[in-house]
């Protein structure tokens, strides 16, 4: 038996090596940015250490299908954590997938009678035979997003879009937070306050007779984009080059081109920036959309930043305007295509400061961020002949706001 297996994707130019532990390496090509668009390894269970194994693990992967592993789960069971480590979740096999709430964040032992089960395979459409470790991770993330839908904590979607759902749950668990538990706050971090009025919660759910059933089949089944779980898209322009297209469900969708090596040595592969909120309709398909509009648009290879220049995220990136969040600890910056948007975020971010209420805006790196603290808004334009920010509008302070606050000075001159 070899000491390691090794498959190479021609497309995605992405060298896979296994050495048979639960962990397959993944190492770039010449023609692949090698500044992080991709994780350094996934994870696998028990599989085969065969070469048209891992070409199949690596395959789906790649394409964002299931893996399947064979994994015997009442031989090896699975488990996970849900709500910052406060509920053990695990399934061995059976119709159901079980929790129990963790003491002190320890592991629970396997015959506490605290084990209750949450989720019924046959509810999904599942049975033990078709059960993967992919599915599981997504079934148990959308149950707790079900579970803060059940504590009106999160806004439950009438019509889910899978890629969407869950999105925002940790905003909207600090915002409730905010608004719920100003003493713990103001004691302790938000954070902390939220996750110890959770554990008293839940424990009043899990005394309660019928114990924690009412959360049991909470939320759907998704199927969130994240580094195991990858959206990809493959194009060729009209001249035959090649572009993948590849989202992770950060902030970012990048470009790489396994027929273009400058394409990898450039500071920015972005294709387009924050896709969850700029989609008009289910995301994954208006995603697919967009890459396929810009691939047949795209007719020349002669410059590669002459081409990165026409992405959508290219465009935002350079946004000639932005507001300007300061409070303590807090200095962040939210581009904005018009003067009219950046005006009405920066009204909005005031209004949400006033309440008290965590100040939601999308940044460069980060999406749907919920700043709390916010002291000081602005709104900004970029000068492109003295290449600097400048200030257009009157600043706000929540301390001693003023009637023309986040109003244009006197004479400010438009973008150009």
């Amino acid at each position: 038996m070899p000491a390691a297996l090794t498959y190479h994707h021609d497309r995605a130019d992405l060298t896979f090596t296994w050495t048979s532990g639960r962990g397959i390496t993944i190492r770039t090509g010449n023609t692949v940015p090698h500044w992080g668009v991709y994780p350094d390894r996934i994870s696998v269970g028990e599989l085969p250490f065969t070469l048209s194994a891992l070409r199949d693990v690596c395959d789906a992967w790649w394409e964002g299908r299931e893996i399947t592993t064979g994994q015997n789960f009442a031989e090896h069971p699975w488990t996970t954590r849900e709500f910052s480590g406060r509920v053990q979740v695990r399934y061995r096999g059976g119709p159901v997938i079980e929790a129990a709430l963790t003491e002190h964040h320890q592991p629970v032992p396997a015959d506490s009678k605290d084990w209750q089960p949450i989720i019924d395979l046959a509810a999904d459409g599942r049975t033990p035979t078709d059960v993967t470790t992919d599915w599981l991770y997504r079934r148990t993330s959308g149950w707790s997003t079900g579970v803060l839908e059940h504590l009106g904590i999160h806004a439950p979607q009438q019509v889910p879009d899978p890629a969407r759902y869950g999105d925002g749950t940790e905003d909207s668990v600090i915002a409730w937070t905010i608004r719920h538990l100003p003493t713990q706050v103001k004691a302790d971090c938000t954070w902390g306050a939220w996750t110890t009025w959770f554990a008293t919660t839940a424990r009043a759910v899990w005394d309660a007779p019928e114990g924690p059933a009412q959360w049991r089949n909470a939320g759907i089944a998704t199927r969130p984009v994240t580094t195991w779980a990858p959206w990809t898209y493959q194009d060729t322009t009209a001249d035959g080059t090649r572009f993948n297209f590849v989202w992770f469900g950060g902030n970012c969708v990048h470009i790489t081109s396994p027929d273009n090596p400058r394409l990898a040595t450039l500071d920015d592969a972005t294709f387009l920036l924050h896709p969850r909120e700029q989609a008009t309709g289910p995301l994954l398909p208006w995603l697919q959309e967009q890459a396929r509009q810009w691939a047949a648009n795209c007719t020349t290879t002669t410059t590669v930043a002459d081409i990165l220049a026409s992405t959508p995220g290219n465009s935002l990136r350079h946004a000639p305007w932005r507001i300007q969040l300061a409070g303590p600890g807090l200095s962040a910056g939210a581009p904005y295509l018009t003067e009219e948007e950046a005006y009405e975020v920066a009204r909005r971010a005031r209004d949400n400061a006033v309440n008290g209420e965590g100040v939601s805006y999308r940044s460069i790196f980060r999406y749907n961020d919920s700043a709390n603290g916010v002291s000081n808004i602005c709104v900004q334009r970029w000068d492109p002949e003295e290449k600097l920010w400048r200030t257009h509008s009157r600043p706000w302070n929540k301390n001693n706001p003023a009637t023309d606050a986040l109003t244009p000075y006197p004479g400010a001159a438009p973008a150009s």
